[in-house]
């Protein structure tokens, strides 16, 4: 009653869907309506068709359980947008403007407002501390003259500890 069918993701990994639209509920056995529920349908309540459940109401596991990886929104639209156009180079050239998803085709927000240098310098502060939790002070081979010019001003803990950093910051890249 179901159809099943392998879908390549933008990676070129295959998985295994079944699909149960365009059914009845009354046409479904046990069965059938317990995978239904598993593959994400569920019954509507204004007549005997299947509906998507509310994803919202479903757990992370379940999710997973139907395929579906954790991901940000905006990576979300940019596997659509690959979906739709087929490779990188015609998600950019994408002349579908009228779509709600344009702006956000090639993986970044652009409503989202830079960082302030507050933001920033907070953010460097942050990853000095797990640099030196991680590490300890002098545990780390210090940086070349011309690595050194690449790396933000940290209070000194940063300029210290990041030979081979296990998180990197941003460079500064204010004037």
């Amino acid at each position: 009653m179901s159809t099943v069918f392998g879908v390549r993701t933008g990676r070129g990994r295959e998985t295994v869907r079944e699909v149960f639209s365009g059914h009845r509920v009354s046409s479904l056995s046990p069965d059938e309506a317990q995978r239904a529920h598993q593959a994400g349908y569920q019954p509507s309540s204004a007549d005997d068709w299947l509906i998507g459940r509310d994803p919202r109401q479903m757990s992370p596991d379940e999710l997973r359980a139907m395929g579906h990886k954790t991901m940000s929104p905006v990576a979300a639209i940019r596997l659509k947008c690959l979906d739709c156009a087929g490779s990188s180079d015609e998600v950019r050239r994408c002349i579908a403007v009228a779509c709600p998803s344009w702006p956000f085709r090639t993986g970044k927000n652009p409503w989202r407002a830079p960082p302030s240098e507050t933001q920033r310098e907070s953010g460097r502060r942050s990853i000095a501390r797990v640099n030196a939790a991680a590490f300890g002070a002098g545990k780390m081979p210090s940086l070349s003259a011309e690595a050194a010019a690449l790396v933000p001003e940290v209070s000194g803990i940063a300029r210290r500890n990041c030979g081979v950093r296990p998180v990197l910051g941003r460079p500064n890249r204010s004037p």
